[in-house]
């Protein structure tokens, strides 16, 4: 019982490791706010209104009136 709580333990830990970096490259980075109210794509392709702060990506929205 030992040595198959030892391997499910290895194997969860080498999951994590390669999911982590995996994961954070997924992540958006590098938004650039030239303007205070830019239109981006989100996934799928739809469009999204995101407001900016002093060139930081404060929050964005599914635009409408």
């Amino acid at each position: 019982m030992k040595p198959l709580v030892w391997a499910l333990t290895i194997m969860v830990a080498l999951a994590a490791l390669i999911a982590v970096p995996w994961l954070a490259l997924r992540t958006q980075r590098g938004v650039e706010c030239p303007d205070r109210v830019v239109i981006m794509r989100g996934r799928g392709a739809k469009p999204f209104e995101c407001v900016c702060i002093d060139g930081v990506l404060a929050t964005c929205f599914e635009p409408g009136p």
